[in-house]
């Protein structure tokens, strides 16, 4: 009888290098694979849903939910993007060094706070240097800024790109996702079972994930609306959506927002409006993201909060934005991995007990 193509060395080499090569090819396109991936698990449900109320038309239900993305997700992102360029280059094009130098602020603070302008001078710091070196500070950051536009463009043409390509493997998956699952279920050396276990987890803790970001982003866009509105900026509902959208982007997400404002309000001498600003962002807003997001995702799943917090802020240092969901779930599918052999270690330990037992009554027999 012939050894299947898989059981012989050659089958197996050449298996091999074609994995390897095909993860080669796709590696620069892993995170809009990954994108799609987990948006068809989240829209999975619609698909089945529009499936019936179409009569089964896949085309035309996949192009309904890619342009829902597209409408919802993308293009609000490149909007986003848009204003925040605009404003940046508003900003660099109107300031002038010479004649508002950040060391303002300085001159500010110390007329308002007499007190502390004087314990400083006994410390032996002097206010002239210290406005010399944000001076220095200010304009480096203006000059990088100014050097690396081009290279600031490149990467956001790279983002739009791949979002549309992410959105181009959505619309294969929901045409193919069901074939290509049970194609992958059925190569995949496991059970059946352990390999549903493994796809749970991955696909739960991805949906859940996808529920934290919205919620983060619905809690900071009320908490920066609120300080907006409290401190009298006009236009407090759209700035609170605009951080709410721009809470998933890392680092600094809202603080896009509150961050120079805080600070052009504290250079344009209304200090006590733009410390309170600035406090709040950095005290209440940014640290809502680290008390909402495990307590929604941790509800969802069965993996440990501190967990989740751990595992996102680790995803998002070593894969950046895809790391908020892609670190959790590799928490979870590694939780799951090692649930799996305590419950096969600890089967064939009771296995061997009762083995053991019946060994003993039928000798006394």
């Amino acid at each position: 009888m012939q050894d299947g193509f898989r059981q012989t060395t050659f089958g197996t080499a050449v298996l091999l290098l074609a994995t390897i090569g095909m993860g080669v090819v796709l590696f620069p396109f892993w995170k809009a694979i990954f994108w799609a991936v987990v948006l068809t698990i989240l829209f999975w449900p619609l698909r089945e849903k529009l499936m019936n109320w179409l009569n089964g038309r896949k085309t035309l239900t996949a192009t309904i939910i890619v342009l829902m993305n597209l409408l919802f997700i993308l293009f609000p992102a490149l909007l986003i993007l848009g204003i925040i360029a605009e404003g940046a280059v508003s900003v660099l094009s109107q300031v002038e060094f010479d004649s508002f130098p950040p060391g303002k602020m300085l001159e500010t603070i110390s007329g308002k706070f007499p007190r502390l302008s004087d314990a400083l001078a006994t410390l032996g710091i002097d206010f002239a240097a210290i406005k010399s070196v944000l001076g220095n500070m200010f304009a480096y950051i203006a000059q990088f800024l100014a050097t690396h536009l081009a290279q600031i463009g490149q990467g956001a043409s790279t983002l739009v790109f791949q979002g549309f390509l992410a959105f181009y493997v959505l619309f294969t998956f929901l045409l193919f996702g069901d074939r290509m699952y049970e194609s992958c279920f059925a190569v995949i050396p496991a059970s059946r079972e352990h390999k549903q276990k493994f796809f749970t987890a991955f696909s739960e803790m991805a949906v859940a994930t996808i529920r934290g970001m919205v919620s983060v982003g619905f809690v900071q866009a009320l908490l920066g609306a609120i300080i907006f509105f409290f401190l009298g900026i006009d236009n407090a509902a759209f700035w609170g959506a605009i951080m709410g959208l721009l809470s998933v982007i890392p680092p600094f997400g809202a603080g896009f927002i509150w961050g120079p404002a805080g600070i052009a309000m504290v250079l344009s001498g209304d200090t006590v409006d733009g410390i309170i600003l600035l406090a709040f962002g950095a005290g209440v807003i940014s640290m809502s993201d680290n008390v909402v997001r495990p307590i929604v995702v941790g509800r969802a799943s069965s993996v440990p909060s501190f967990l989740i917090l751990v595992t996102t802020l680790g995803g998002l240092a070593v894969f950046g934005l895809t790391g908020l969901v892609l670190g959790p779930v590799i928490a979870a599918v590694f939780l799951s991995i090692w649930q799996l052999l305590y419950d096969e270690k600890k089967k064939a330990a009771s296995s061997s007990i009762d083995d053991e037992t019946l060994g003993t009554f039928s000798h006394k027999e």
